[in-house]
Formats: C-alpha cells, sequence, structure tokens
C-alpha cells in the first residue's frame, strides 16, 4: 500500500471515529470502513468497478475477520453451538455430514484440518 493511500485512509477513518463521537475499541471498523469508501473513490474516479487488491480481497478480509471476532466477542456463540450439535444430532445430521464430506472431497489440501478425520 502506498504512503498516501495509507494516508488518505487513516484520515478518513479518523474523520468516522470522529463522527461518531470518538468510541473506542472501533478502530478496526473504521479502517474497514474508510479503505472501502477510499478504493470506492479511487475506482469512480479510474472508472474501474473495485479496485485491484492482488491475490484474494484484502478488504473483504478484513471485515469478514472484523465480524467473526464481534460475534465470537459478543454474539451467542455457546447458544450456536448447542444448536449445531442438536442438529447434528438430530434428523438432520446425516444429511450434514454427507454436505460435510462432499466439501471436503472438493478440498486440494489447502487446509491441513480438512484432513482431519471426525
Amino acid at each position: 500500500m502506498s504512503d498516501e493511500r495509507r494516508q488518505q485512509i487513516s484520515e478518513k477513518a479518523y474523520r468516522l471515529w470522529q463522527t461518531e463521537g470518538q468510541p473506542q475499541g472501533r478502530d478496526l471498523d473504521h479502517w474497514v470502513q474508510a479503505e472501502g469508501e477510499v478504493s470506492s473513490t479511487q475506482a469512480e474516479t479510474s472508472g474501474s468497478t473495485q479496485a485491484n487488491e492482488g491475490e484474494g480481497n484484502r478488504t473483504a478480509a478484513r471485515a469478514y475477520n472484523r465480524k467473526a471476532k464481534q460475534f465470537a466477542e459478543n454474539g451467542p456463540v455457546e447458544q450456536q453451538a448447542r444448536k449445531a450439535k442438536a442438529d447434528l444430532d438430530g434428523p438432520e445430521g446425516k444429511a450434514l455430514r454427507e454436505a460435510e464430506l462432499i466439501g471436503k472431497s472438493h478440498s486440494h489440501g489447502e487446509d491441513p484440518a480438512v484432513r482431519r478425520s471426525t
């Protein structure tokens, strides 16, 4: 990332933080939002629909990671885990396990954890 782009994102994130009343613990949220807005602005001026972020989409990955962290910290994790176990033990269990096997069969070893037996 260029120094100029990093500076634009930093300034935008700071303005977002100020606008929201300077809340604590939202720095990553503001950075991701600013990054997306700066990318959109640059894409509009260049005529592109999305900025090229190289392999993968870092903006989307950061947004996903932020939401996953937020869910893990504040979401009903224990409740969802119990529901998942109940689903596996219930009438849908066989179909869910078959779907998991199908998904694993499409893996080409990208994630060693996928090869673990359950």
